[in-house]
């Protein structure tokens, strides 16, 4: 049932004019970034000579294009994920799924999954690039790899968390603003603006501490798991919120 749900929403997704407007702003912009981080590479290679350990290819394509990239991943998050409940609202088709038999958590695990891949499908664009380089230069694949789990991984963060306030309001756009400001909140946290706050443990909550090891071809456990427990802790909010609800309703 969980794999029905996200066929049926990744294809309303796909289904809506805005979202193949938004993936091809995306790879345009990509591909600006992409060249211009390329051309900057190849331009300075006598300057990077001097450097004691010069940075590769990879490692410079992945910490120069892939971290920009996590930025707007922040913001598509967001906009992918605020009509999952939020349409359910506004069109009073929630009872529909309430009154079947699929389970809340089917019914959220579902609508994550089908948000998450399509957000994904549109960020592996970046695939096609590092492999349009790979015919001209060696690439380190496993240091690719490990930075785009790390984009992948923050853009099921970023749906969870679209996908928890869209269950809050019926309207869309209140959705994105409240899940932009959480995400700007959860990722400036890792900032030096914020080494000042006298809070243990702070530092460790931030979205943005946790995704540059990816980056730079590092699989840390704590990292993995960091990703794991954020995306549950939204799910299951969603999942307390809309059981909340059904049972009101009854």
């Amino acid at each position: 049932m969980i794999g029905v749900i996200a066929k049926h929403e990744s294809t309303s997704l796909l289904r809506l004019p805005i979202t193949w407007m938004i993936a091809a702003v995306l790879a345009c912009a990509f591909a600006f970034l992409f060249l211009q981080q390329l051309e900057v590479y190849l331009t300075r290679q006598a300057e990077l000579a001097l450097l004691d350990h010069p940075p590769g290819l990879t490692a410079w394509l992945t910490t120069r294009f892939i971290a920009p990239a996590s930025i707007v991943t922040l913001i598509l998050g967001p906009l992918f994920a605020m009509r999952s409940f939020s349409d359910e609202f506004r069109l009073e088709t929630l009872a529909l799924w309430q009154s079947s038999p699929v389970s809340t958590t089917a019914l959220v695990i579902g609508k994550f999954l089908g948000v998450t891949l399509v957000l994904c499908a549109a960020l592996s664009v970046t695939l096609l690039m590092f492999a349009g380089v790979a015919w001209v230069g060696k690439l380190d694949w496993w240091q690719v790899a490990s930075a785009m789990l790390g984009l992948y991984l923050l853009a099921a963060a970023c749906a969870a968390t679209g996908l928890f306030f869209s269950s809050l309001t019926r309207h869309a756009m209140v959705a994105v603003l409240a899940s932009l400001a959480t995400l700007a909140l959860v990722w400036l946290i890792g900032t030096a603006s914020f080494n000042a706050i006298p809070i243990p443990g702070l530092q460790a909550t931030s979205l943005a501490n946790h995704i540059g090891g990816f980056h730079q071809g590092y699989l840390a456990t704590n990292d993995v798991l960091y990703f794991v427990l954020y995306i549950a802790l939204f799910l299951v909010l969603t999942i307390v919120r809309l059981d909340a609800l059904r049972h009101v309703n009854r």
